[in-house]
C-alpha cells in the first residue's frame, strides 16, 4: 500500500509546531548530553588555586584523612570570577568531590560519624554555582560522569570509545571507580546519534513521511544496541566488592540516610543558617538541613529521553498502570491538535530531573509535550497489522514501522535487564555476603526523628561533644584561612562564632556506628529493602521500570 493512502495524516499541521534543536538545549550532536569539548582539567584563574591544590592531591588527602581539616581552613571563594560555562562545570565537579569527601570521608576513626554539616568554604560556592547550572548541590551523574572525563588519544579512530577515555577525578583512586564512570560516559557518547534520530522521527511524523520515521527508529535501535554492548563491559574492570565497600558510600546523598548517620540530612553552613534564629531551639535548626538523593543512573537525561520518545510510561513505584491505547493516541492527535501534557511518570524519575542541568531538564519537558512517535505508530498500523507475526522481509511499510518501533523497545528492555543484573551483582550480593572482615557491631540508632531530651543528653555525654571539635566548618574549629584579608567574603560568611558546646546543646547528633551505620553495610537475610545511592528500593524500582518498558511493545 502506498504510504500516501495510509490514514495517518488526519492530524492537522499545527501552526505551533517548531522543530526541536539539540543546540538550543546544550546537547551535542557528537556527544549527546556530554560536552562537545573535553571538560576543563583545571580552572585557569589563580584565584581558585585553593580548590585546585586540594584536587591535585585529592586521593592522598582523602586516604590520609586530611579533607576535613583542609576544608575548614580553606577560604570561601566567590563564583563571580567563573566566566564561562566550562569553568562553572569544573567548579561544580571540584566542589562536589570535596563536599562528599568531607561528609563521608571521616578523619580516620572507623567509628567517627559522617558529618551533618558542610563548611562555608564548600557550601557557599557550591550552592551558588549549582543555582547557575540549575541543578541540586550534591554529587550527581553530571559531576562524576558528564563533566569528569578526558580523551586519552585525540588522534584515535574513535576518540570517545570506552578504551580511549579516562576520568579526571575519583574518590578511591581505583581503576574500578574510573571504569564505573567511563562506561556511562561511553554510552552517552554512543547514543548521541539516537538523540538526533528522535528529532528526525518527529520531523518525519509532522510531514507524514513513514519511511523517514521508520529509518529514524532504526537508528535509535542501533544506538541502543551499542549501548547494551558497552554496558556489558562493566564487569571487565569494576570489581563488585571494591564498588560496594570502597566506592559506593561516597556517591550517596543525604536523603533516607538515617542508617548511614544522617537522619536529618546535611546543613549547608553559610547558606541556610545565616538569618537570625535561636540555636537553643534545635528543632528550628533541623528544618534548615537539606536532603538530597545521591548519584543515580536515573539522573542521566539519556534514558528518560528515550522513554519519552517511545511513549514508555512509568508509574509510581508499587503502582500499576497501562500504556497508551489507540483510542488515547487518537485523542491526543485529533482532539488536542498534537499538544498535550507530559504523560504520567514515576515520581522518583521526575524528581531525578532536578539533578540534571537546567537545559537538559527543559529538553525532556519540551520533548514530552511534542513527541508523538508511539501515537503515530498506533494510528498508522491497523488491527490487521498488529495481528501479524513479524516477518523481516515484509514489504508493508506499516509492518516495517511497527517492527522498528518494537525493536527500540526490545533494546530498552535488554538494557534494563542488564542494569538489574549489575545492581544485583554490585549491590545486592555484596550487601548479603558482607565485607571480608566485619567490624564489631554497635547498638542501632534510634528510629525517632527527634530523640527525647534525656536521650539527647546521653548522646552528647557519650560523644563528649562539649570537649572536642565537631565535624563542620564555622562551628567546628579552625575555619579561618591563614590570610583572611585575601578572601574577605570568608569572614563575612563565618558570622558570629558559636562554640561547639552550644551546638552540642542545640542539635542532637546521630550516633554513627561502624559497618552497620554506613551506606555500604551488611544486611540481614530478612531485610527486604536495599537502597541505592539515590535512596530508593533499588530492585523493586528497576524491575517495575523494566516491566513497564516491556508492556509498551505493540
Amino acid at each position: 500500500m502506498p504510504v500516501e493512502h495510509i490514514q495517518v495524516a488526519s492530524k492537522p499541521q499545527s501552526p505551533l509546531y517548531s522543530p526541536l534543536r539539540l543546540k538550543d538545549y546544550d546537547i551535542s550532536p557528537l556527544h549527546g548530553f556530554l560536552p562537545t569539548e573535553q571538560p576543563l582539567r583545571r580552572l585557569p584563574d589563580p584565584y581558585y588555586e585553593p580548590w585546585e591544590r586540594i584536587m591535585d592531591k585529592f586521593n592522598s588527602y582523602l586516604l590520609g584523612h586530611h579533607i576535613r581539616r583542609l576544608a575548614r581552613k580553606m577560604p570561601v571563594l566567590g563564583t563571580d570570577r567563573l566566566k564561562t560555562r566550562e569553568e562553572r562545570r569544573r567548579a561544580f565537579v571540584v566542589l562536589s568531590f570535596m563536599a562528599h569527601a568531607f561528609v563521608w570521608g571521616r578523619n580516620g576513626a572507623a567509628s567517627e560519624p559522617a558529618s551533618e554539616f558542610l563548611p562555608p568554604s564548600i557550601s557557599i560556592p557550591w550552592v551558588a554555582v549549582s543555582d547557575i547550572l540549575q541543578l541540586n548541590p550534591v554529587v550527581c551523574c553530571a559531576a562524576v560522569c558528564h563533566w569528569n572525563w578526558q580523551i586519552l588519544d585525540e588522534n584515535a579512530k574513535e576518540p570517545m570509545s570506552l578504551d580511549n577515555l579516562g576520568t579526571l577525578h575519583t574518590f578511591s583512586g581505583s581503576m574500578d571507580e574510573s571504569w564505573f564512570y567511563l562506561v556511562t560516559v561511553a554510552i552517552e557518547a554512543k547514543c548521541a546519534s539516537g538523540l538526533s534520530a528522535i528529532l528526525d522521527a518527529m520531523d518525519g511524523i509532522e510531514c507524514n513521511d513513514m519511511d523517514s520515521v521508520t529509518g529514524s527508529l532504526g537508528r535509535i535501535a542501533a544506538s541502543l544496541h551499542e549501548a547494551n554492548a558497552i554496558l556489558e563491559r562493566m564487569y571487565e574492570h569494576c570489581d563488585p566488592y571494591v564498588f560496594y565497600w570502597k566506592i559506593r558510600e561516597f556517591l550517596a546523598g543525604w536523603e533516607n540516610m538515617a542508617e548511614a548517620g544522617l537522619p536529618y540530612g546535611v546543613l549547608y553552613e553559610g547558606v541556610d543558617d545565616t538569618d537570625t534564629f535561636s540555636l537553643d531551639n534545635w528543632q528550628s535548626l533541623l528544618r534548615r538541613f537539606r536532603k538530597y538523593a545521591g548519584g543515580s543512573a536515573a539522573q542521566t537525561p539519556l534514558l528518560q529521553a528515550f522513554d519519552i520518545a517511545l511513549g514508555i510510561k512509568h508509574y509510581p513505584t508499587g503502582k500499576r498502570g497501562k500504556q497508551s491505547s489507540v483510542v488515547e493516541a487518537r485523542a491526543r492527535l485529533h482532539e488536542q491538535q498534537g499538544i498535550s501534557e507530559p504523560p504520567p511518570a514515576n515520581s522518583y524519575l521526575v524528581q531525578m530531573r532536578n539533578y540534571m542541568p537546567g537545559r537538559h531538564r527543559q529538553f525532556l519537558e519540551d520533548l514530552a509535550a511534542t513527541c508523538m512517535i508511539r501515537e503515530y505508530v498506533l494510528l498508522a498500523c491497523s488491527d490487521s497489522v498488529f495481528a501479524q507475526q513479524f516477518t523481516e522481509d515484509s514489504n508493508d511499510p506499516r509492518v516495517r514501522l511497527r517492527q522498528a518501533y518494537n525493536r527500540c523497545l526490545s533494546m530498552m528492555k535488554a538494557f534494563r535487564d542488564k542494569h538489574i543484573m549489575i545492581v544485583t551483582r554490585y549491590i545486592i550480593a555484596p550487601a548479603r555476603s558482607g565485607p571480608a572482615a566485619v567490624l564489631p557491631s554497635v547498638p542501632p540508632m534510634s528510629s525517632q526523628i527527634v530523640p527525647p531530651e534525656e536521650q539527647t543528653r546521653a548522646r552528647i555525654a557519650q560523644l563528649n561533644l562539649g570537649s572536642r571539635p565537631l565535624p563542620g566548618g564555622r562551628l567546628g574549629g579552625d575555619s579561618l584561612p591563614a590570610d583572611p584579608t585575601m578572601y574577605p567574603q570568608t569572614n563575612k560568611a563565618l558570622g558570629p562564632s558559636v562554640s561547639s558546646e552550644t551546638r552540642a546543646k542545640s542539635v542532637p547528633m546521630a550516633i554513627n556506628g561502624t559497618t552497620k551505620a554506613r551506606l555500604a553495610r551488611t544486611v540481614d537475610d530478612d531485610d527486604t529493602v536495599i537502597r541505592g545511592t539515590g535512596g530508593t528500593d533499588a530492585i523493586q524500582f528497576l524491575k517495575q521500570v523494566r516491566n513497564e518498558t516491556a508492556q509498551t511493545m505493540l
